[in-house]
């Protein structure tokens, strides 16, 4: 006799976005998780799927306290977790089950994988022909490096990001957080929607592959780089805090010890914040006059900016330049943030269910904000195969013996 398999707390959200879209997630570490979790948040039912030992190995990034692995309770929220080793061919058969209803397999391994297991588009959408399969690499799934591993950090040096980035004479800089592999997982999500959209609203019926590599995600969102070498013949380089297209645009030091950050991209904006400084006749220096002859002259223009603001603590600073129009913002750290009556208001972080008997953990807030389908988090990351028997018992009608058979066999 089958036993019963212990319910998800998975909530049946009515006014959830995507409540109805089956996602099952064969992936690890952020990239694709991260496109995943988006669909969760907003009431996709994912179904992440972990290899039995190793398990995902996002759960042992950074650190963790107290058994709280801050990357992997983040990135792993609002998914149910199953344990399944896809390329035994047990495991494989396990698989083709679980996706022959679904809408959505998100997948990250090497481009031939898949195809190795005998889990190849050719074998899944001859199951399931409204199958969307999203594959998330480093390279994508063509070209000459498509075999290679491709992890965020050699995106980020590859994709001209850390050459722009630092101090112009200073080393090119990376980010210290998963910046390629979050654009991947935006550009991933916003993708599988263009797939859902074109099979079931425009009625084609069809599934397809969404190809989506991690270096050209980054790539495209760094803008027209491309144009302006090939307009000037010189390839973007590091500028620091100003920028190569409009002028004044910085950090500054107050008075207090703490920082600031002012744009002032428009001939508007520069008016009045050379108003409120006390030096209008800047404007009437050929060398701040307009935005271009301000951008060939920005340093010399910081030596005026930046001994005002020196002088003003920065509560000070932010309320004259607000007080007068003049786009003005704290350098903050998490604990600023978190600090923030905005924030606080637009709930830019919560306090979330763990889903293990733990008291609620701290963490980012659901984003972007959906008025008549908000998402919400019903549970952060949880214990490996937490939903084993829930899935495979429950829902695709595996007995206990077949259960008792995959666990012997370290297929799950």
């Amino acid at each position: 006799m089958t036993a019963a398999p212990s319910a998800s707390p998975m909530p049946d959200n009515a006014l959830a976005a995507l409540r109805g879209l089956k996602v099952v997630e064969c992936a690890t570490v952020v990239a694709a998780p991260l496109c995943g979790k988006l669909m969760a948040d907003f009431g996709a039912e994912v179904v992440h799927v972990e290899h039995p030992r190793t398990g995902d190995h996002l759960r042992q990034f950074g650190f963790s306290k107290d058994g709280v692995n801050p990357w992997w309770k983040t990135y792993a929220r609002n998914k149910r977790l199953v344990t399944l080793d896809i390329g035994k061919p047990a495991g494989r058969d396990v698989l083709l089950k679980m996706v022959a209803d679904a809408d959505v397999l998100i997948e990250n391994f090497r481009p031939g994988r898949m195809e190795q297991w005998g889990l190849g588009w050719d074998v899944l959408s001859a199951i399931n022909p409204r199958l969307i399969m999203v594959r998330v690499t480093g390279y994508g799934q063509t070209g000459p490096y498509a075999s290679q591993p491709g992890f965020g950090t050699l995106m980020e040096a590859m994709s001209g990001f850390a050459e722009i980035t630092g101090e112009p004479d200073g080393p090119p800089t990376l980010p210290q957080y998963p910046l390629a592999d979050t654009c991947a997982a935006f550009y991933a999500a916003l993708a599988t929607m263009f797939a859902v959209y074109s099979r079931d609203v425009a009625g084609t019926g069809k599934g397809q592959i969404v190809d989506v590599s991690i270096w050209e995600s980054l790539f495209a969102t760094l803008g027209p780089n491309a144009l302006v070498h090939a307009l000037t013949g010189v390839p973007p380089k590091r500028t620091g805090n100003r920028t190569i297209s409009s002028a004044p645009r910085n950090t500054y030091l107050t008075k207090d010890g703490l920082w600031v950050a002012l744009a002032g991209s428009t001939q508007s904006t520069a008016v009045r914040l050379f108003t409120v400084i006390g030096r209008p006749d800047m404007l009437e220096d050929p060398r701040f006059a307009t935005n271009m002859e301000r951008l060939k002259n920005h340093p010399a223009m910081d030596e005026i900016i930046a001994p005002w603001i020196a002088g003003r603590t920065r509560d000070e600073v932010i309320r004259i330049l607000r007080e007068n129009e003049v786009p003005v913002g704290p350098v903050y750290n998490i604990a600023d943030i978190e600090a923030d009556p905005h924030a606080v208001a637009r709930e830019m972080v919560i306090e979330a269910p763990d889903g293990e008997g733990r008291p609620p953990l701290t963490m980012e807030g659901i984003f972007p904000k959906l008025s008549g389908t908000p998402g919400a988090v019903w549970a952060a990351g949880r214990e490996k195969g937490v939903d084993n028997e829930a899935i495979y018992k429950g829902e695709l009608g595996l007995s206990d013996a077949e259960f008792a058979a995959l666990q012997a066999d370290g297929i799950i």
